[in-house]
Parts: C-alpha cells; sequence; structure tokens
C-alpha cells in the first residue's frame, strides 16, 4: 500500500509571528545593452521604514559609483537612479548589476477600529493637501463609467468612509474569482476587472481604489515582497498589493481582499489588518520618478525600471533571497 505525503497547510496570516527579522539581498542586472545606445537610464526602488517595517540599508549607499539616490516628487518613495552615457564603452559586457542589502523588521498592523462589530460611524471630513494625490483618477483607474456605475450598485452609505470600505471590500469577494492567470490580468486596469470580475491581486484593488475615490474616499495601492510565511529562507520570485483608504480620526486602513478571496477563513483579519508575510516596497500609481522618465508616468514603480535613449528598455531581471533572523 503507497502511502501519500500531504503538505502541511501554510499558516494562516492571522497566526503569524506578530514581529521578524530578516536579512534581505535584492539584486538588480540589466543585460543585452547594445551598442548603439548614447545613453542608459536606471531606476532601482529602494526599501525605506514606515509605521511596520524598519529597514537598515546594510550596503552603504554613498560609495555606489555612479548611482544618485533620488525620491519621487508626488509620493516620497526613495530609489536610486543611474544614467550611464555611451554604455557600449562605460559598461562591460553590456550588462549593469547592482545588489543591495537590508535588515528588516516587520510588525503585524491592525487598525483595532476595523475589527469592532458593528463597525463604528466615522465621518468623512474634506482631505487635507497631503491626501490630494489619492482621489484623482488613474490611467487604468478613470472615475466615471463602470467605476461610478459600481459604486451606484453598491448603494455605500454616505459619509461612512470605514463602512463604505467594508462594503466595497465584501463585494470584491463575493463577486470576484481569482485568477491570475486571466488574459489581461496583472495590470490593474479596473474597467477590465469590472467587466471580467476577475484577475490578481492589482485587479482587485484597482477597482477597490476606484470605487473608494469616486466616492471621496482617498485611497492607496501599495506594492511589496510576499515572504514564504513557513520558510525561514528563500528567494522571492515575485510581488504582492495591497491597498489603503484613509478614515479620519483613525488613519489609513489596509486591505487585501485578493487574499482573502483565496482564504476565506482570513476574510475578517485581512480587513484592517497587515500580517507580517509583506515587505513594502513602493506605493501609488502613474509614478514619474526622480529624475523623470522619458516615457511617461509608470502604471507601477515595484520593479528596477530602465530606458534606452528615452524608450522602455525591458532587459532588466530582479531577484531577492531572504534568511529569517529572527521572530
Amino acid at each position: 500500500m503507497q502511502t501519500t505525503l500531504q503538505t502541511p497547510a501554510p499558516t494562516p496570516f492571522d497566526k503569524l509571528p506578530k514581529r521578524r527579522k530578516l536579512s534581505l539581498t535584492y539584486t538588480c542586472t540589466v543585460t543585452g545593452i547594445p551598442s548603439v545606445g548614447k545613453e542608459l537610464s536606471v531606476w532601482v526602488p529602494l526599501l525605506s521604514s514606515n509605521d511596520r517595517q524598519s529597514v537598515k540599508h546594510t550596503t552603504p549607499l554613498a560609495p555606489l559609483q555612479g548611482w544618485t539616490r533620488t525620491q519621487d516628487k508626488k509620493f516620497g518613495n526613495r530609489l536610486l537612479h543611474r544614467s550611464v552615457m555611451s554604455p557600449a564603452t562605460e559598461l562591460s559586457q553590456g550588462t549593469l548589476t547592482i545588489t543591495l542589502t537590508y535588515e528588516v523588521e516587520l510588525v503585524e498592523q491592525t487598525v483595532l477600529a476595523a475589527k469592532a462589530q458593528p463597525l463604528p460611524s466615522t465621518t468623512r471630513s474634506l482631505p487635507r493637501q497631503a491626501y490630494q494625490p489619492y482621489l484623482g483618477e488613474l490611467a487604468f483607474v478613470p472615475l466615471s463609467g463602470p467605476i461610478t456605475n459600481l459604486a451606484s450598485k453598491m448603494a455605500l452609505p454616505k459619509g461612512e468612509p470605514l463602512r463604505a470600505g467594508r462594503k466595497i471590500y465584501d463585494y470584491l469577494i463575493d463577486t470576484m474569482v481569482y485568477n491570475h492567470k486571466a488574459p489581461g490580468a496583472g495590470k490593474g486596469d479596473a474597467v477590465w476587472a469590472c467587466d471580467s470580475k476577475t484577475g490578481n491581486c492589482a485587479d482587485y484593488h484597482s477597482v477597490f481604489i476606484g470605487v473608494c475615490r469616486s466616492q471621496g474616499i482617498p485611497a492607496d495601492h501599495v506594492f511589496g515582497l510576499p515572504l514564504n510565511p513557513d520558510q525561514a529562507s528563500g528567494t522571492i520570485a515575485s510581488y504582492h498589493c495591497w491597498a489603503r483608504f484613509w478614515v479620519e480620526g483613525i488613519g489609513w486602513v489596509p486591505i487585501d481582499a485578493s487574499e482573502a478571496d483565496k482564504h476565506p477563513d482570513q476574510r475578517d483579519y485581512l480587513f484592517g489588518s497587515l500580517c507580517t508575510r509583506c515587505i513594502e516596497i513602493t506605493h501609488g500609481r502613474d509614478l514619474v520618478l526622480e529624475p523623470a522618465q522619458k516615457a511617461g508616468p509608470l502604471n507601477v514603480f515595484y520593479f528596477p525600471y530602465a530606458e534606452l535613449d528615452g524608450k522602455p528598455f525591458t532587459n532588466v531581471q530582479w531577484s531577492c533571497d531572504f534568511v529569517e533572523t529572527q521572530r
């Protein structure tokens, strides 16, 4: 009789350690740089500290030859930039590589007001100027047509951003079907996601952000690195994204509708909580980098970006290895 070994179920997000420490090695490589190019520009996102993650750069940034530390003007994302004139002569074998190392400490983020039953009443006051970047429409998230039609169908509570956010979140989980391989998935095209009712994390949260903003609720798209919850070391091969929305008197409330759809038992946890599985890289959409790229705003910026003579250059790879040092 043959015995079948069963793979143990992954640790639920709400059971992960409340605090984790990690060492990260992040490498960006630009290859196949042609001899005909006159100027190569590369932008690499930098991890930075915030309320739920503490980041120490163990690669000294100052001595990185040719690289400049910058910050985008709209969202404050930190990045490194390098411009190479006559790359065929300056770069060995048509390749540019940079390796960054970090020590990262993550803590679970939980917004207690989002866990109350029933949810407390909140008011939507006019957002301060600092939140204006999180209210406008985006190239792939127009605030008209399907988005406003969807908001009308939901009959969202007026002037109640916390309760409205929960209703949008529940709608996405109840209505959409997760499929990251669906043709068209992954761009964060809110109209496509409304029509197809499927997609990956970028698509779920684009709809969420669009409906929130159509109601005057500031909402943001956050991109990061997902850690395997049950491995003490490994390679991170993809990205993950989630959303957050602003409630006056409470602050930013994180949500992860796509993971809640895949893990129904985590539905309540993933409204208002962000576990120690996710490392934030950048946030915001339609980004103009610093110095500004020439090919127009970037839909997303969670991996390195390059231009050759002002046009996108796609021979860019990244990898990230992690080792857990403490939990």
